[in-house]
């Protein structure tokens, strides 16, 4: 072997291991420079952390004061809406319960005593009824639909009046509880006549009954139907006390809550119903003059 061969393979041998090692270098040079890089980002980030929380808590403050901005906003809205239901349903109670009173006192006038030859016609109770001097009420209904001066007032539970004054929409009622109010009456188990008398009070004056009556407490009075006036059997009220010969009905119908009734129309063909009320006590009424059913009476149906 020459000379040059042997120089030649010992410089292939030489690069050869020079590349061998710059390989390896390299893979550890890599290695160094991927640690310290990460290194380097580890310790930008612990610098740069402190920094970045100081910057970013305005931010932070900021966007937490927005949002409890618009919490407030949308609990004040959902407040509104609430308390708008709120009042709504308010009103439909209050409304229900009207009606509900309404329909109760509507189903007490359906329910009221049929009689032959007589129509019920339904109206409202104007004004309160009772008073100190006088016992009236006005209902909402007059000469137009053919009320006339007699004609009974009653409820489901039983006799309220008689018509005494009459204009061309309005009718004025004389109480069975008035002082003048006198109703030809029989006891319900025995038949015996008697006239009950109004007191101006809760209370009615049974009269005129024959000694051999002998009523007894919670007895039934009924209408008689003596003068044709007013029809038989029509409830009247219970015996409610029997005290030193005196006996005292309670009438059917609670005055109190009197809100509608039914007047009875019809039935006194031939009858003269001209006496029906006290004229000294009671001005009569121009049929086609209704206003002037208020005349000598308060708000209440009380004689000024």
């Amino acid at each position: 072997m020459r000379v040059s061969d042997k120089a030649r393979i010992r410089q292939r041998r030489i690069v050869h291991g020079a590349l061998i090692l710059l390989s390896f270098s390299l893979m550890f040079l890599g290695k160094a420079d991927l640690t310290a890089l990460r290194n380097l980002r580890m310790g930008s980030s612990e610098f740069l952390a402190p920094v970045v929380d100081v910057v970013s808590a305005p931010i932070r403050a900021i966007e937490t004061m927005i949002e409890g901005v618009r919490t407030v906003a949308s609990l004040r809205a959902e407040n509104v809406r609430l308390q708008g239901e709120n009042d709504l349903l308010k009103r439909w109670r209050r409304r229900a319960e009207i009606l509900e009173s309404e329909n109760r006192q509507l189903r007490s006038v359906t329910g009221a005593a049929t009689v032959e030859n007589r129509t019920p016609i339904t109206a409202r109770a104007v004004t309160a009824p009772g008073g100190g001097f006088a016992h009236t009420v006005l209902i909402s209904i007059g000469s137009e639909k053919g009320i006339v001066r007699g004609n009974p007032v009653v409820t489901a539970d039983g006799l309220v009046g008689i018509v005494i004054d009459v204009g061309l929409t309005h009718a004025r009622v004389l109480m069975i509880s008035d002082i003048n109010a006198r109703i030809p009456v029989i006891l319900a188990s025995s038949s015996w006549p008697g006239l009950t008398v109004g007191q101006n009070g809760q209370l009615l004056d049974l009269q005129f009954l024959p000694g051999e009556a002998n009523p007894k407490i919670g007895e039934l009075v009924l209408t008689s139907g003596h003068g044709g006036v007013l029809p038989n059997g029509l409830p009247v009220g219970r015996v409610d006390q029997i005290k030193d010969g005196k006996i005292l009905v309670r009438p059917a119908v609670d005055f109190r809550h009197l809100s509608y009734i039914s007047v009875l129309v019809g039935g006194l063909e031939g009858i003269d119903n001209s006496n029906l009320a006290l004229d000294d006590f009671y001005t009569p009424l121009p049929v086609a003059d209704s206003t002037r059913l208020l005349e000598g009476l308060n708000s209440l149906g009380e004689r000024k």
